[in-house]
């Protein structure tokens, strides 16, 4: 693991940094994005800082010309021109904060054991954009071509949501009326082009020096996106009509951003079913790390799950339903401030943290796990999931409160959710592992993938019975694998054939239709169900 740092930030709090990073970019990667048009060059004279405490070496030249003695004698210095060597504690003036993001996205690829700019041979000049369409958020990353170097990022909600959260109150109403698939696809289109202005315009680019755009996304996400029918994903055999990599021109997308004349916009190819390119950049990802035999684990509305031993590859997907992203459950919220995201039950109470430290708002799903696997312990819950009352003083009725006022709770129709959700991914593992003719004892890693994957409790997502009883030392927190895969591709010609590869060359699993599954998702509802071996 790289060498860290901490930087004390007034009126934000501590952050651990890399060491040997830009100071800007240590601070991008925890979610302070400050102001700046120079890519990092130190010629805007934007990022400035005030250095309070610790040593941030000589000002450069670049320095000495923009901000000037004076400046420089009260502390303040450029961000992108500091190299970080040690502790520090720094002021940032408010207007030079752009945004301040605690979900932690950009760590999501940055500080994920799978991102290595240097694991593909880089191929192309200038300036692209990765996207990762997932089906509750949209999340774009910047590059520098030539030297793979990860500039910036952004993310919202996908703005789909009002036609549903799950991707089939989509396609239903993509393939009910025309009108409606195309405000479907504009949505989505218009903030992926919203994200790209945004990005080239906070570091100092015209859209058009984008020279190359990766998109990735489900299969559904991937025909919205598209505008290509959706009906053949809604009755059997639910196949993308569309499988193969589409590479479209700048004018052949309804995107509202004007980019390079000879950009490339590659969308890349499907795997099968609702099993789409973000599987297969995330398998890419995974793969490319070196383990032999593994598995893949997306958690999220619509659950991909991948099996690899050697070059035999099986996946399938889980419409396991948001609760594992405060879907559905009435407390429940995205990993955004305010989002309670750990949770211990003492003997009294309960010791949370919250994203952004201040007052909990909701329950993320990394904290959702945490207080099932707290309450099953503490015999609020007993394995079937019946609810006991007032087992525990933090506890009105059967309800478990999480702050002071009482507006913020966690109910038993709550667990029956977490349940099904957790049944739901469980078994798509465990009928995948059959398909692949696999055990558990023969996969040299599990990784778990998506903002849930980052700060999930290992142990509490055992004990409720979400992944099976492996060491804990065997499953990795990977982090975003569809848009480190998507980087990847973005960057490399070489990673662009694989991915191409990973698609045509994996075995489609239909879950749902599955003989077995019904049986293993009733097993999978109890809190201590048995793992089946899955195979020889």
């Amino acid at each position: 693991m790289p060498e860290t740092v901490r930087i004390n930030i007034d009126g934000i709090g501590p952050i651990e940094a890399t060491m040997g990073l830009n100071l800007r970019a240590a601070l991008r990667r925890e979610g302070v994005f400050l102001d700046g048009t120079c890519a990092d060059e130190g010629t805007c004279g934007r990022c400035v800082v005030r250095i309070l405490e610790g040593d941030a070496g000589s000002p450069s030249a670049s320095e000495r010309g923009i901000l000037g003695e004076k400046a420089l004698g009260r502390g303040d210095r450029l961000a992108c021109r500091i190299t970080l060597t040690g502790q520090l504690r720094i002021s940032i003036d408010s207007e030079r904060i752009l945004e301040l993001d605690r979900t932690g996205r950009w760590k999501q690829v940055l500080d994920s054991p799978l991102w290595d700019p240097g694991r593909f041979p880089l191929s192309f000049k200038g300036w692209g954009i990765a996207v990762d369409l997932g089906t509750t958020s949209v999340a774009s990353a910047l590059y520098h071509l030539e030297t793979g170097r990860p500039v910036d990022i952004r993310a919202s909600s996908n703005p789909q949501l009002p036609w549903g959260e799950e991707i089939l109150s989509r396609l239903d109403a993509a393939s009910r009326n025309s009108a409606e698939a195309l405000k479907l696809r504009d949505v989505l289109l218009d903030v992926v082009a919203g994200q790209i202005r945004s990005l080239c315009s906070r570091n100092g680019l015209s859209p058009e020096r984008i020279s190359r755009i990766v998109m990735v996304g489900n299969s559904a996400m991937h025909h919205l996106a598209l505008g290509l029918p959706v009906a053949p994903l809604l009755d059997p055999p639910f196949s993308p009509g569309c499988r193969g990599e589409k590479i479209l021109g700048p004018g052949e997308l309804p995107l509202a951003v004007k980019l390079n004349h000879a950009a490339e916009i590659i969308f890349p190819a499907l795997v099968g079913g609702f099993v789409g390119s973000d599987a297969s950049a995330g398998i890419l990802a995974a793969r490319s790390a070196g383990t032999s035999a593994g598995a893949l684990l997306d958690v999220g509305t619509n659950s991909e799950v991948a099996v690899w031993e050697g070059d035999r590859v099986f996946t399938g997907s889980a419409a396991a339903g948001p609760a594992f992203e405060g879907g559905h459950i009435r407390c429940g919220m995205r990993a955004e401030e305010g989002a309670v995201f750990q949770v211990r039950i003492t003997g009294d109470g309960l010791i949370m943290e919250v994203v952004g430290e201040g007052s909990p708002s909701g329950i993320c799903g990394t904290g959702i796990v945490d207080l099932v696997a707290e309450m099953l312990d503490r015999g609020i819950i007993d394995d079937s999931g019946l609810v006991k009352a007032d087992v525990h003083p933090s506890q009105v009725g059967k309800n478990v409160v999480l702050d002071a006022e009482g507006r913020v709770f966690f109910e038993p129709r709550d667990v029956e959710t977490v349940q099904k959700t957790k049944a739901a991914i469980a078994a798509a593992l465990e009928i995948i592992m059959k398909r692949a003719e696999m055990n558990l004892g023969r996969l040299d890693r599990i990784y778990l993938a998506g903002a849930f994957g980052s700060r999930l409790n290992v142990r509490n997502a055992v004990r409720i019975g979400l992944l099976p009883p492996e060491p804990e030392e065997n499953f990795v927190l990977a982090g975003n694998t569809a848009l480190i895969g998507a980087s990847y591709v973005l960057l490399s010609r070489e990673a662009q054939r694989e991915v191409d590869a990973v698609a045509a060359n994996t075995e489609h699993v239909s879950i749902a239709e599955d003989p077995d599954f019904e049986d293993a998702f009733l097993d999978h509802l109890f809190f201590r169900c048995k793992w089946a071996s899955s195979g020889p």
